[in-house]
């Protein structure tokens, strides 16, 4: 197989097979972070834990998402040291923000940060995600948190700050910076993210915050129990095959 100009080995069949379903959906996740527009070049990352064991899969440096596969994808541990069969290297301060999470959560299986341009807009302001859309009423009842800016987070020492300010929220704001989500399955990192970029850009194009009409606190207060009756719709399947028509290389 060649990624570029380097040629890796397919690890389809030589790997367990749970981690190679979790290569697959990372690499999913990958393609689909600039299909919806939210990538940076390069830049930002996803990640995901092999399930049970303590190794981390990460994206080899310097490539597109556009061009990962689930055999590129890289095995480390915790502390970044590679253990796959690969010639390809990875970013170890990009990887710090997500050992953070990876480290104080164990339901953080599959991680996203973004520097999307809509949730940087929106992590530049001081009011907040505000509850001025059913999205947004969704993503504050399923857990959000802010990270106050203390400068690029690719040192190991910025760690222990990400990951109070994360604490058991399932969506974080990373103020002048981006938008991070955790979900026990790359469906629910997914549309976590999904939802929290919407909810940002609605916020935006609704103008003046003064002008804004909030929802009110006795509906809000439903929210909870309505993403509860909600968890039967899931656009997973259908994002995989949307994948599978557009380039299915990424299963390689």
């Amino acid at each position: 197989m060649r990624l570029g100009d380097t040629e890796y080995p397919s690890l389809r069949g030589k790997v367990s097979d749970e981690e190679w379903r979790a290569r697959v959906e990372l690499a999913a996740l990958y393609r689909l972070v600039p299909l919806m527009g939210w990538d940076d070049l390069s830049i930002t990352h996803c990640s995901a834990r092999v399930p049970g064991k303590p190794h981390y899969l990460f994206n080899p440096m310097g490539f597109l998402f556009e061009e990962i596969t689930a055999s590129s994808l890289i095995k480390i541990t915790l502390e970044g040291e590679v253990l796959s069969e690969t010639p390809f290297e990875i970013t170890l301060g990009g990887w710090y923000p997500m050992k953070a999470v990876h480290a104080a959560r164990e339901d953080a299986n599959f991680v996203i940060h973004t520097h999307d341009t809509y949730g940087i807009a929106l992590s530049a302001r001081k009011e907040k995600l505000q509850p001025v859309s059913q999205g947004a009423g969704f993503v504050i009842a399923d857990k959000i948190a802010y990270h106050d800016y203390d400068g690029v987070e690719t040192y190991e020492d910025r760690i222990v700050g990400l990951q109070k300010s994360l604490g058991d929220a399932n969506r974080l704001i990373l103020h002048n910076h981006g938008l991070l989500t955790v979900g026990r399955t790359a469906r629910q990192a997914f549309q976590r993210m999904h939802g929290l970029n919407k909810a940002c850009l609605v916020q935006l194009l609704a103008g003046r915050s003064e002008e804004l009409i909030h929802l009110p606190e006795s509906i809000l207060a439903g929210f909870p129990a309505e993403i509860t009756r909600a968890q039967g719709n899931n656009p997973w399947p259908g994002m995989l095959r949307k994948l599978d028509r557009l380039d299915p290389s990424y299963k390689d």
